[in-house]
């Protein structure tokens, strides 16, 4: 990812920049799940899931201010449940739990403990030097996901549905290895995460709801929160901007994480079609 923390190669500009430019605005669709979901209905609806919306991004930035060792640790096991969910596909809930566990699991703490150096100096960065338990955190549920990845195996023998995501596991697994961290988190989360997310609330927005509609919420969200990333940027200014890039690109993600999963993971996809 970097050699140096605060000084940002190309590939981590280039996964910098695939990140917000792509992974981010799948987050912006929000704005038609929630209309989806009633919230469209009446003006005043709209306005307080915008308000809830907005207010649950920053307590979770107010929170990492001041708990930011702990806020990185609830980051990482937040976002393997919602990568996780994503990926998981399974039929019975034991299997489907294992997916969620092991699939988001991989993409989170296998990526700190492929490149555990690297890493690290990020964690510092984005917790005041206090990295420790997140480190800690991340080498003991790596453990657990590789027990977990065994029992996994023996299931895919006996249940050939569940080979492609397996292999898909497999696939992934080796471009978070091989890849630079940052550049190996962006594919996955831009290309497998992002479009699986847009294909499955696809399907469901187009029936309800006029796709100009649609685009024209997420591009007026999207633009929202890039001018919110460059005022955070000039309001936060350190001195090294390339420190500041990454905390604000990291910090807003688990900002903006927290009530988009709550939105989608919570709600959304417990709606049938």
């Amino acid at each position: 990812m970097i050699g140096m923390v605060t000084a940002l190669d190309t590939t981590s500009i280039v996964a910098l920049l695939m990140i917000v430019i792509i992974g981010l605005p799948h987050g912006a669709f929000d704005g038609a799940v929630a209309n989806y979901l009633g919230a469209g209905k009446t003006i005043f609806s709209g306005i307080r899931f915008f308000t809830t919306y907005m207010a649950s991004a920053i307590v979770v930035i107010v929170i990492w201010i001041f708990l930011p060792s702990l806020s990185l640790v609830a980051f990482l096991i937040i976002s393997m449940v919602h990568f996780g969910w994503g990926d998981a596909n399974a039929k019975t809930n034991v299997q489907f739990i294992l997916q969620v566990v092991v699939h988001g699991g991989l993409v989170v703490f296998g990526t700190v403990n492929f490149h555990i150096t690297e890493v690290t100096q990020l964690f510092k960065l984005l917790t005041n030097g206090d990295s420790t338990a997140a480190i800690q955190v991340s080498q003991i549920m790596f453990l657990g996901i590789l027990f977990l990845s065994i029992i996994y195996l023996f299931l895919v023998i006996k249940n050939s549905e569940l080979m492609p995501r397996f292999i898909e596991l497999i696939i992934i697994a080796l471009i978070l290895m091989l890849l630079p961290p940052l550049l190996g988190f962006a594919v996955y989360f831009c290309f497998v995460h992002t479009g699986r997310h847009m294909l499955h609330i696809w399907k469901k927005l187009q029936i309800a709801i006029n796709s100009r509609v649609i685009f024209i919420q997420a591009i007026g969200l999207t633009a929202i929160s890039w001018l919110l990333g460059l005022g955070a940027l000039y309001f936060f200014d350190s001195g090294d901007v390339d420190a500041d890039i990454l905390r604000v690109v990291f910090i807003g993600l688990a900002a903006l994480t927290v009530p988009h999963m709550i939105l989608v993971d919570g709600f959304f996809r417990n709606e049938k079609i």
